[in-house]
């Protein structure tokens, strides 16, 4: 994607994105806390456990995992988004040893040295809600894979929050999001065009965002689009088989094992083999 001021939508704007998509945070962190401890089994992560997040935009996740006292790290392309992540307080719950987040403008594909990130010093990495599908290759996601199995520690697991397509079942879909801060109120209305099979567009799945902000002195509108590379179940795992990474257990958004579920959207848990 390109700079902020390239772009009018949702994601020019870190003050519209956080008023929208900060609400139910605090569950999402549950579930990834969740499946790190049902994924430590006898090793039982320790206290000052340091999380890693990949494109963590306006730094919803990190600041409400600080305020449990984790060490957090994140890094994203935008540094718009990244200076509100650095402007925003979090709440520390009474925890006296809480440390703010740090936050470092890197891209997903070659982000340890940007971020001084020591070899084998994460305990445990997140990137959610299709994040990691911006990256627009094959290559570039193995870049990616292999920064992120040298600075995981051993045992440490990558969970990455996906939604897979069928190829079978390729339709129009449309989501709706509302949000509000103060007198702010933000609506954005997504439409999804499927892949179309056998194109130079057979792997792309086309986002159109349209927001529509409501404020004391009035309404605006702004439009937004993004390509997002598609993967299904076979083509994902042949992926992650050709990385140094190995997918170790699939849950679902909130920390359930998956099982033998066919779900919209899963939490995929990758480690080092």
């Amino acid at each position: 994607m390109g700079g902020p001021e390239e772009r009018r939508g949702l994601y020019a704007d870190p003050v519209l994105y956080d008023i929208l998509y900060t609400p139910g945070t605090a569950a999402e962190v549950d579930a990834l806390e969740k499946v790190e401890q049902l994924m430590a089994g006898k090793r039982v992560p320790p206290r000052n456990r340091l999380w890693l997040e990949p494109a963590c935009g306006t730094g919803r996740y990190l600041r409400t995992a600080a305020g449990r006292g984790l060490r957090c790290v994140g890094f994203d392309i935008d540094d718009c988004q990244l200076a509100y992540a650095r402007g925003r307080k979090f709440p520390s719950l009474g925890n006296s040893g809480s440390f703010a987040p740090r936050y470092h403008l890197a891209d997903m594909t070659d982000f340890a040295a940007a971020c001084s990130l020591k070899s084998r010093s994460i305990d445990f990495a997140f990137n959610p809600v299709n994040s990691l599908r911006h990256l627009s290759s094959d290559q570039a996601m193995l870049d990616h894979f292999a920064q992120m199995e040298a600075v995981l520690k051993p045992g440490a697991v990558y969970v990455v929050g996906l939604s897979l397509i069928d190829y079978d079942w390729l339709l129009p879909e449309e989501d709706l999001w509302d949000g509000a801060r103060g007198r702010c109120r933000v609506s954005q209305l997504v439409n999804y065009l499927p892949p179309e099979p056998g194109t130079k567009l057979g792997r792309t799945e086309k986002v159109l965002s349209h927001l529509t902000v409501t404020r004391p002195s009035g309404v605006d509108h702004f439009d937004d689009a993004y390509d997002l590379r598609c993967y299904d179940r076979r083509q994902w795992d042949r992926l992650v088989g050709r990385s140094k990474l190995e997918h170790l257990d699939s849950f679902d958004a909130l920390g359930k094992p998956l099982g033998e579920r066919v779900l919209p959207y899963q939490l995929e848990v990758l480690g080092a083999g």
